[in-house]
């Protein structure tokens, strides 16, 4: 009570940074994140996966939220999460389910990110973390939570690039991609449509 006092007998700009503050810390508080081992068959091992609930996920058990899934899901999972929280909670973006890919533990990035040097396509690790993503993880949250038909997939630098690999689908697996200074791989740009 005294820091809050002081605080109001101080520069305006500091009683919006405590209000900013204590608001993100009481919504992150509130919503529901669980970290699980998911034991992948194409891996080979078990693998660190965040899942973040929207708030009103318990309490409208009829309504399917859109996905966000999120490489790098160790470093990302909190900063998309804080920002996706704070939105909803002014209704400035949709509720959604957050889940992250931890792939820094061992530097599992480099090697979920392996592309063949003269097609540029996934091999070796690289092709068993797209099938882990595409035939493992989504169909079992998407049997496990209420998930809407819209997802959306988020990586960085090696991890950016790589996800768009989704893309040379016929029938793409996500909706939205979301690259952030993404490191494209060769012959990337003339196999994604430009439509």
């Amino acid at each position: 009570m005294f820091f809050y006092e002081y605080l109001t007998n101080t520069n305006k700009v500091w009683k919006k940074i405590f209000l900013f503050l204590s608001l993100l810390f009481w919504v992150y508080t509130y919503s529901q994140v669980t970290k699980i081992m998911y034991p992948s068959f194409k891996l080979g091992e078990k693998r660190e996966v965040i899942i973040g609930l929207p708030e009103s996920y318990e309490k409208n058990p009829d309504k399917k939220y859109p996905l966000i899934l999120l490489l790098d899901g160790d470093y990302l999972f909190d900063p998309f999460h804080g920002e996706l929280c704070y939105g909803a909670f002014w209704d400035d973006y949709p509720e959604v389910i957050l889940v992250g890919i931890s792939q820094n533990k061992n530097d599992e990035r480099e090697s979920d990110s392996t592309v063949g040097e003269t097609d540029g396509l996934p091999i070796d690790q690289g092709s068993a973390f797209f099938e882990f993503v595409g035939v493992e993880l989504i169909p079992y949250l998407q049997e496990k939570y209420r998930i809407a038909p819209f997802k959306v997939i988020a990586g960085h630098d090696t991890t950016a690039g790589f996800l768009n690999f989704f893309l040379y689908k016929e029938q793409p697996l996500f909706d939205g991609y979301i690259s952030m200074s993404p490191a494209l791989v060769n012959g990337m740009k003339i196999r994604i449509p430009s439509d």
